[in-house]
């Protein structure tokens, strides 16, 4: 028979994990959105559904439609400190985690697993793309700094 101590052990290990395995989540999807978002719009996949508006929406872009910038509006998205810049977009994913998370610095290891996991999702089903790869370098940097 379970003493009392062990149950309670064995309820706090349950709840601790729960708890990972949201915080993995929630940072999965929201790195997710954010490197896919970027990635497909700077290679040009422009055409922009009733999801791509609701997500770019989601992720606070408050700019001018997609589809009605000139090339030149476009093209400054990406520019450095602009909105789908690589620091930008890492800035945003580390800013959700740290949120979602707060300075806990035992999560830390699940948030970058869910972060890195993202971005390898992405990568596979996207072709090479160097923004996306500073991305994840920027969000993996600014994480560091709150990692003890």
């Amino acid at each position: 028979m379970a003493t009392l101590n062990q149950i309670h052990q064995d309820f706090e290990e349950y709840f601790n994990n729960t708890q990972n395995l949201e915080l993995y989540m929630k940072v999965l999807s929201w790195a997710h959105l954010n490197f896919e978002l970027q990635s497909c719009l700077h290679q040009g996949k422009t055409s922009m559904s009733n999801t791509i508006s609701k997500q770019l929406n989601r992720l606070g872009y408050t700019g001018k439609n997609i589809q009605n910038l000139t090339k030149s509006e476009f093209k400054k998205l990406f520019e450095k400190e602009s909105f789908f810049s690589s620091s930008a977009t890492g800035k945003r994913i580390a800013a959700f985690a740290i949120k979602e998370n707060g300075l806990d610095q035992n999560s830390f290891e699940t948030i970058e697993e869910g972060i890195k996991n993202a971005y390898a999702d992405i990568k596979n089903h996207q072709k090479a793309d160097p923004l996306l790869e500073q991305s994840y370098q920027h969000t993996m940097e600014t994480l560091s700094v709150f990692k003890h």
